[in-house]
């Protein structure tokens, strides 16, 4: 017959249905869960705080010792005769060591040095004519006022933390944004899954209709018009079976494709549209909104960041008033081995002080930072409002669809009752074929605007879950 159903999905979906199989399904969540798993988008962004964090580490090379030798040699003639050695040959080799101490701001150095001097002198001087000299020293700096403590040796190391930080939320963000988009993709498959029921549901009943005018023409109870109105529904739906089938499978391999999961072209979605979440007040939504959210804690961090470099201005206003101890050694004699132990100590104990006149750069500088600081709280106040504003967008659409979706409800209940008394009029024979099939068409109308309802109100839920920062949570 001219209506009789191709092989295809039609007769797939029919044959399973028929035979009670119940295909294998993914949830939501499992398909969230496989794509934090899988995708690259979740890896590389956890490598952004991994990179910022190595970059803070370098910077504790400042605290690492430091050690320097050197070798030369000397050579020198007098540039009057009689007036000291006529020539002079020495060779030196030194060596030293340097730290710095963050947790004091001090500074400490050691250093040894040997040295041989080759002398051509007139024997009549007494003075020998090579001599060694060995010299050991240690100075030790610690500031009294300016980067007491260490604190300016440590901001930069410091003020990277702010940059882990944030690097850190606003990779989480942007995590949170690609689920919220494919979560959003997976509900548009459970609404093709739910269209594609209803569809099916409904070249069922125009299957049945058919079945039921041809055997009413054979008993010559109606026209043949009405067979070919009931052959012309079931083409009709048979048609949209097929494109619904088309879209459906096209979105299950975006998202098996999205998850790098081959498991997903033989499931099908489980979620139920139809089911409501209970919501808070707009009020306490938007409070918790301005406590937690992510996109105000991006500027919140560099906000303290601001308030961490300032202190670090003022510390290099202050004067600076620097504690210097040195304790030495040498030992000077011929041979060599008798310098390895110096016998002339000696020693200094001082203060260094010194300021800038006007120090104009550090209150430039600190100028500058307080306009940034109140700069970035009023763009806090911008994002705040306008987060606050779209979640009250969002809140009250959602709150507006759970009375429309009652509605539609009452819209099947409605169009399911005008079929049954289209139907008995029509079998009564006091009504037409084409009303029947339109109000089964109404019905089957209403079930498909209670499903695109649904789905515009759980987007709305994943949106607002998504301005909230519930969507998304990483796993520390």
């Amino acid at each position: 017959m001219m209506y009789a159903a191709t092989v295809s999905l039609v007769a797939l979906v029919a044959t399973a249905l028929a035979s009670g199989v119940t295909a294998q399904t993914v949830t939501r969540d499992q398909f969230l869960e496989e794509l934090k798993a899988t995708h690259p988008v979740f890896v590389s962004h956890r490598m952004t705080a991994d990179i910022e964090s190595e970059d803070r580490n370098s910077y504790l090379g400042a605290e690492d010792w430091l050690v320097r030798s050197a070798f030369g040699i000397t050579h020198s003639e007098a540039a009057f005769a009689g007036l000291g050695p006529e020539k002079t040959t020495g060779i030196s080799l030194s060596g030293d060591v340097q730290r710095t101490f963050w947790s004091t701001g001090g500074r400490l150095s050691g250093s040894l040095s040997f040295y041989r001097g080759d002398l051509t002198v007139d024997p009549a001087f007494g003075i020998p004519d090579s001599y060694y000299e060995t010299q050991l020293g240690v100075v030790y700096s610690h500031p009294l006022m300016k980067n007491k403590g260490g604190y300016l040796d440590r901001l930069a190391y410091d003020l990277k933390q702010y940059d882990i930080d944030y690097s850190e939320i606003e990779a989480v963000e942007t995590e949170e944004d690609f689920l919220a988009a494919a979560a959003s993709r997976f509900l548009d498959w459970v609404f093709l899954t739910e269209q594609r029921d209803i569809t099916l549901e409904r070249l069922s009943l125009s299957e049945q209709e058919l079945e039921r005018t041809n055997r009413k023409r054979e008993a010559y109870l109606v026209d043949q018009a009405d067979v070919i109105r009931a052959e012309d529904a079931v083409r009709f739906w048979e048609q949209t079976l097929e494109l619904v089938g088309v879209d459906w499978a096209a979105v299950q391999a975006e998202l098996a494709v999205l998850a790098q999961a081959d498991t997903l072209f033989h499931v099908e979605p489980a979620f139920d549209l139809y089911v409501l979440e209970p919501l808070p007040s707009l009020e306490d939504s938007v409070e918790h909104l301005k406590a937690h959210s992510r996109l105000l804690s991006a500027p919140r961090v560099r906000v303290e960041q601001l308030q961490h470099a300032r202190l670090g201005y003022e510390e290099t206003a202050k004067p600076d008033l620097t504690l210097v101890a040195e304790l030495n050694a040498k030992g000077a004699a011929d041979p060599f081995f008798d310098t390895l132990t110096p016998d002339r100590p000696g020693g200094a104990l001082g203060l260094e002080f010194g300021f800038p006149v006007e120090n104009r750069t550090a209150n430039s500088q600190i100028a500058r930072t307080d306009l940034e600081i109140e700069q970035l709280e009023l763009v806090i106040d911008e994002v705040s409002l306008t987060l606050a504003s779209a979640l009250a967008n969002v809140h009250t659409q959602l709150r507006e669809f759970e009375q429309v979706l009652a509605l539609n409800v009452e819209q099947i209940e409605s169009a399911k009752l005008r079929t049954e008394e289209e139907h008995k009029l029509y079998n009564q024979g006091r009504g037409e074929l084409t009303f029947v099939i339109q109000s089964r068409d109404n019905e089957q109308l209403a079930h498909l605007t209670y499903a695109a309802n649904a789905l515009a109100y759980h987007k709305l839920l994943v949106e607002y879950r998504s301005l909230a920062d519930q969507l998304h949570e990483r796993a520390e």
